[in-house]
């Protein structure tokens, strides 16, 4: 809201400005839910809201999958509730943890397939907590809390409650953090419950930067370790300032090995970055560019050979890309992005010479068409949308008819715009073919007559 609105507000007074919210939260839930909330004493708001937290523990009845978004919303309240009552931190995290506690029942009773409910433990409840944990100056307590929650989580909906223990815990707490888990993981003999411990004491030791640890916990429950294996503990290393043994773990991965390839380049130069080898540095950023060019894959090969080369380095990957490239999506989205319309017209109708624009890919094709279109690529735009509309239609797809006709209006409006159509063959060829192949599609042709 803009300052001059709010000083007209502020004007009106206190009374018009009440009567209005009134009014509003006859009309609205939410905003008779911050009526109410505003209307509150805090103490009152917390009273309510352990008389909810009842209610959840208490509660039977089922909560199928299309409720659950709007029961994810009543929690989401609950939390909003709190958290505007501004509890005592050492309070405020006590009823999260309540709240927390809720999930025995819930997830017993629910249908969470789209995962909305899920989210509110996991994100919601789990940053309120650790914002009041953060705030409690009785690090002891906040300990032995946070460890009483993390064990009992039968839903695994509180493993995200270490990620920040540091914060919430100070240094000396959370190594004292890592000893108890430690003593429980070497005591507990089901195998689900110890490998939820050792996931509290990984996320400690990264946390802690005790990169031994998370390797010696991570290797337990593995005779070989994999590729994903070997990156998080070359990350962690990395992560506590060791590159050298990073890079150990990393050249444990058969080269051959595709698996997470994106993301070990990415560990990769980093972990050169840090140990000065510009070499390789720069190796890597080209591998990952040439892999996948895109605007992000590019500024990060600038970042390291300079920002001055930006031109030259386009101009020579569009010409790569016509001359040896694979005229696939990524290449051509590349050019436009980097406003090499030419390159990208040429990729667009080499192509479809070869019939291989697959307009099933609605989203990865149109805005292409969009944007050679505001660029007067109008031969190029027309077989874009020329792949969209026999898509729809060769596939039958009814709901989308609608846009099969707007595709159409739009080609017989470039037509008008197109001297030279090249080997794609002239509009009016196009519309006789649509008529002998697709004429008895009567729906889509009212929908073009705008019937």
């Amino acid at each position: 809201m803009s300052e001059e609105k709010k000083d007209k507000l502020i004007e009106l007074g206190p009374d018009v400005l009440a009567d209005a919210l009134l009014k509003l939260a006859e009309q609205d839930d939410k905003a008779n839910r911050l009526v109410e909330r505003l209307a509150s004493d805090p103490d009152d708001i917390i009273k309510k809201f352990k008389g909810r937290i009842s209610g959840l523990k208490r509660r039977t009845r089922f909560i199928h999958w299309r409720e659950s978004k709007q029961f994810a919303a009543k929690l989401d309240e609950l939390l909003e509730d709190l958290e505007e009552a501004n509890p005592e931190p050492c309070v405020g995290m006590a009823l999260v943890a309540s709240f927390l506690e809720t999930d025995h029942v819930i997830f017993g009773n629910c249908d969470d397939s789209s995962g909305y409910i899920s989210n509110v433990y996991r994100i919601g409840a789990r940053s309120l907590f650790a914002q009041y944990a953060s705030r409690c100056p009785d690090k002891k307590k906040v300990l032995d809390l946070l460890i009483k929650t993390y064990l009992d989580d039968p839903y695994s909906v509180r493993e995200g409650l270490m990620d920040k223990a540091r914060e919430m815990l100070g240094e000396e707490e959370a190594k004292n953090a890592i000893h108890l888990f430690e003593i429980l993981s070497e005591e507990e003999g089901d195998e689900y419950q110890k490998r939820h411990l050792q996931r509290a004491i990984e996320s400690l030791a990264r946390q802690t930067g005790d990169a031994k640890l998370f390797e010696k916990v991570r290797l337990k429950s593995q005779k070989e370790p994999g590729t994903s294996t070997c990156q998080e503990i070359a990350r962690v290393y990395l992560e506590s300032g060791d590159p050298q043994t990073a890079l150990e773990w990393i050249n444990r991965i058969p080269s051959y090995d595709s698996f997470m390839d994106t993301e070990r380049r990415d560990l990769l130069q980093q972990i050169y970055g840090q140990l000065g080898d510009s070499r390789k540095q720069e190796e890597i950023a080209w591998l990952t560019f040439r892999k996948s060019r895109s605007l992000h894959t590019l500024d990060n090969l600038l970042k390291i050979i300079g920002k001055e080369k930006r031109d030259q380095v386009i101009e020579d990957e569009a010409g790569f890309i016509i001359d040896e490239g694979k005229g696939d999506y990524s290449e051509i989205q590349f050019l436009i992005d980097v406003k090499k319309f030419d390159e990208a017209e040429i990729c667009i109708l080499v192509k479809a010479g070869t019939k291989n624009l697959n307009g099933d890919f609605y989203y990865t094709l149109l805005p292409m068409a969009k944007a050679m279109e505001s660029e007067g690529r109008n031969l190029a735009a027309s077989v874009i949308y020329r792949a969209l509309l026999d898509s729809i239609l060769d596939r039958k797809y009814y709901k989308a008819y609608p846009h099969a006709a707007k595709y159409l209006r739009k080609l017989d409006m470039l037509a008008l715009e197109i001297d030279d159509w090249q080997d794609l063959g002239e509009h009016g060829m196009y519309h006789v073919w649509l008529n002998q192949v697709h004429g008895k599609k009567s729906s889509f042709w009212r929908h073009y007559r705008g019937e």
